[in-house]
């Protein structure tokens, strides 16, 4: 391919790229003009001195098996991302709980909340409670992992079988990555935009394999940059990221 063609075909992916984000509404903060795959139900509660909102999905089968999974997202998606596996566990009699960790997705992104993994779980034990449901299948995936394996630890008697999808936290990073404070996240955080996040996601969740599928996920997580609230988001991003990091599964 000579020169003149390679940049043909170099803007014409651009543009793709471009077009992927750029033709679909700019996100609020807290998804409200983005469809979930199922209903998106509430509940309200006040921890820290802050009134919370906390947002789930409730999926339950035509023919119940008398089980109910619930699914814990990663750091970098929401309940959404769960689409088919919610189906596949439906087809099989499970009822299916997602939520949406406060600070993430459509719940609310609450300024000075210090997030922990235990303070996390509280707020899930709470759902569960609110839904009258007293045992689980408890899945956890990435960042959702850690929440998983700490709510286990804290309600061992909810939780009939732990499942984790590679999951993070079962090494402690701070022997061997330097720490990076709030604020530093935070600035990488407000200059985040659809290229930085989809190099990133390229990288370590896809094994640099992109599939058109993926923008979805990927709009979901920029498509608020332009909101005027996105600095309150990036602040949630950074104090999870620190959470994280902080906050090891194993000591």
């Amino acid at each position: 391919m000579n020169l003149r063609c390679w940049l043909v075909a170099l803007m014409m992916a651009l543009a793709c790229i471009t077009s992927a984000q750029d033709d679909r509404p700019v996100l609020d903060t807290v998804l409200s003009n983005y469809r979930y795959p199922f209903d998106v139900k509430f509940i309200s509660f006040n921890s820290q001195g802050k009134s919370l909102r906390m947002a789930y999905m409730d999926v339950k089968p035509a023919g119940q098996n008398g089980r109910t999974v619930m699914l814990l997202h990663g750091k970098n998606f929401n309940g959404a991302y769960w689409k088919t596996t919610i189906d596949a566990l439906v087809k099989e009699g499970f009822r299916v709980i997602v939520p949406d960790q406060v600070g993430f997705g459509k719940s609310s992104k609450p300024v000075g909340y210090q997030f922990t993994f235990q303070q996390l779980a509280f707020n899930t034990k709470l759902l569960l409670d609110t839904l009258g449901i007293s045992k689980i299948y408890l899945l956890g995936h990435s960042m959702g992992g850690m929440l998983a394996t700490r709510f286990t630890l804290m309600y061992p008697e909810v939780v009939e079988k732990l499942v984790l999808e590679n999951p993070i936290g079962l090494e402690d990073w701070k022997l061997v990555v330097p720490y990076t404070s709030i604020d530093q996240n935070y600035q990488k955080e407000l200059k985040a935009d659809y290229e930085t996040a989809r190099k990133y996601q390229l990288e370590f969740y896809y094994d640099n394999k992109w599939k058109p599928a993926y923008d979805e996920w990927l709009y979901l997580l920029t498509g608020w940059i332009k909101s005027p609230g996105y600095p309150v988001v990036a602040m949630s991003n950074a104090q999870t990221s620190d959470m994280i990091f902080t906050q090891p599964v194993v000591y």
